[in-house]
């Protein structure tokens, strides 16, 4: 599976284009599956698509904005009919300091918990995305960059905004420690499988990260994992030319048995079944 970094002409990491770039001038690079090091967010303007994001199917419909994390693996519809922009930009450009980082983690629009969710483009998102892709055109000074980042700061707020109309809210507490076991499970899935592991490192006992995760995604702890476990999995059996074996090993399976197993458990299907109904 190809992984790409962000490579554009500018002196920032930061782009704003046409997403006919990327769907039809570059489909041979988008239309396959591929991860990238950079997060990205798409306007759908008219007609509509189905983005493949991590096996699931995702709908935007005209006047929608989907957000797409950082090493998600994404398929590019490139037989639809639909015209929109996408902007791209990496954790350099971002993440300027401690405030930058700190309303990263808060969000939800790139975290494990929204599923990559489209939300309504409403009135003052157009207003700060029309400001972002006004002065990226402009020629470059020094200031362009830190205002550019000001107006990307403004969105991502109003756009977390916008989409916590339409989800859950977790409250304070609860929403830190599930926040916290997702990114200790992003950084260690591969070497830890067990609830215990996650909640000596959080200094926490299994009553309050399981009352969180269960408000946050209706999951377990365990289930948490394992449906980590299990995404990474599908990803290399059906994206890379690793063996069973390798996945296996690759994941902190001590033998492809015990990998098969969990596998099957997990999704009815043995490894090598999945991959050849996926390759099929």
């Amino acid at each position: 599976m190809k992984y790409y970094s962000f490579n554009a002409s500018t002196s920032f990491e930061f782009e704003i284009k046409d997403l006919s770039a990327i769907t039809q001038t570059k489909r041979r690079i988008s239309g396959v599956p591929h991860r990238t090091d950079f997060y990205q967010i798409i306007w759908i303007e008219s007609g509509e698509s189905i983005q493949i994001i991590d096996f699931n199917p995702i709908k935007i419909v005209a006047g929608q904005l989907i957000f797409i994390a950082k090493n998600q693996v994404v398929s590019f519809d490139t037989s639809s009919s639909y015209c929109g922009q996408i902007i791209l930009f990496t954790d350099i450009f971002f993440n300027r300091c401690d405030n930058d980082i700190f309303l990263m983690k808060q969000l939800h629009l790139f975290n494990p918990f929204a599923n990559n969710t489209p939300i309504v483009i409403n009135q003052e998102l157009k207003n700060l995305w029309a400001m972002m892709k006004k002065e990226f055109h402009q020629q470059y000074d020094i200031f362009q960059s830190n205002l550019i980042h000001n107006y990307l700061n403004a969105f991502l707020i109003q756009g977390e905004r916008q989409f916590s109309k339409n989800i859950i809210q977790i409250k304070n507490l609860k929403h830190k420690i599930a926040l916290q076991f997702a990114e200790l499970v992003e950084q260690h899935y591969k070497s830890l499988h067990k609830v215990n592991d996650y909640l000596e490192q959080m200094n926490i006992t299994a009553k309050p990260l399981s009352k969180a995760l269960q408000i946050a995604v209706g999951k377990t702890p365990k289930q948490f994992i394992d449906d980590r476990i299990l995404l990474e999995a599908k990803r290399l059996l059906v994206y890379s030319n690793h063996s069973i074996k390798e996945i296996t090993f690759s994941l902190g399976f001590e033998e492809p048995t015990n990998f098969s197993k969990f596998f099957r458990e997990q999704s009815g299907l043995s490894p090598a079944e999945f991959k050849r109904q996926r390759m099929s």
